[in-house]
């Protein structure tokens, strides 16, 4: 019996410490794409993505294949979903390369970012 009320309280004590955190898009503010490439070679591309606050963690940068030619980038974070938390005041930074491989001649189009944040559009031409 003492360790089933045990079990029932270290539950209970981490139900109640747990966030409710919620995965939401942050800004990828900063993306280096080279200009031209080469087939079956790889492709190094740069992002840098931000939150304004010390509250998000578990920052990711990530890519969607479109199509085969087309690719999107997104960053998202956790945040929790409580609106009475004071956060710190603290940028948080995610820095990612994403090494790609193209497979086919001719020109790859990339997408940084979706609305609401400034969505950039970039071009890879290979050869």
């Amino acid at each position: 019996m003492k360790l089933f009320k045990s079990t029932i309280l270290v539950v209970w004590l981490m139900l109640v410490s747990c966030e409710d955190k919620d995965r939401v898009s942050i800004e990828i503010y900063e993306s280096t794409f080279p200009e031209s490439g080469s087939i079956n070679q790889e492709i190094e591309i740069d992002l840098k993505a931000q939150a304004n606050n010390g509250c998000y963690t578990d920052l990711k940068i990530e890519m969607h294949k479109i199509n085969d030619r087309h690719f999107l980038f997104t960053a998202t974070a956790f945040y929790p979903s409580r609106s009475n938390i004071a956060c710190p005041t603290v940028m948080v930074n995610k820095d990612t390369t994403i090494v790609f491989k193209p497979t086919q001649t001719g020109k790859y189009f990339f997408q940084t970012n979706e609305s609401p944040f400034a969505v950039r559009k970039d071009t890879i031409t290979i050869n």
